[in-house]
């Protein structure tokens, strides 16, 4: 993953997101294309960034990368609510199948990704007092791939 930077932060923030039509009904090949149009072209206004997207019959999985302002779950609201209505419009046939204007189960899966792993997260955050006893002052580990290091000349 890239790092990347806003106004007032440096991030490299990355989601898995599974999410499935309303009773898991299958979404006809049409509709799935469409599907994936909507949700790149959506992604693509808001400033996320679509890193793999495949939408099966019954759900779809999505890696999506986005700065740390929008929430798993705004990002989730703003894809099924958006493409919801895109596929209503464009394929009125799925009103005869998904009743009431409801395309989308109302559960999702969200996931965060990342480079690093929990484990080294972990070890990093209990070790910390460890790592600065004796070290000259003013110095900082300042990530987890720094830990173990030397000081910085």
């Amino acid at each position: 993953m890239e790092v990347k930077s806003a106004s007032s932060a440096v991030y490299e923030l990355a989601y898995h997101i599974v999410w499935c039509p309303k009773y898991r009904k299958s979404l006809p090949e049409p509709v799935q294309s469409g599907l994936k149009t909507c949700i790149r072209s959506v992604a693509e206004a808001r400033g996320w960034e679509v890193k793999e997207l495949e939408v099966m019959p019954d759900h779809i999985h999505l890696f999506i990368g986005a700065p740390p302002s929008e929430s798993p779950t705004g990002i989730v609201k703003v894809l099924k609510g958006t493409t919801s209505v895109v596929m209503f419009r464009e394929h009125p046939n799925l009103r005869t199948v998904f009743r009431h204007g409801h395309l989308w189960s109302p559960s999702y899966y969200v996931g965060s990704v990342g480079h690093v792993s929990e484990e080294t997260v972990a070890r990093y955050v209990r070790d910390l007092k460890a790592r600065t006893v004796g070290r000259p002052k003013g110095w900082r580990a300042s990530s987890p791939q720094q830990v173990g290091g030397s000081p910085p000349a």
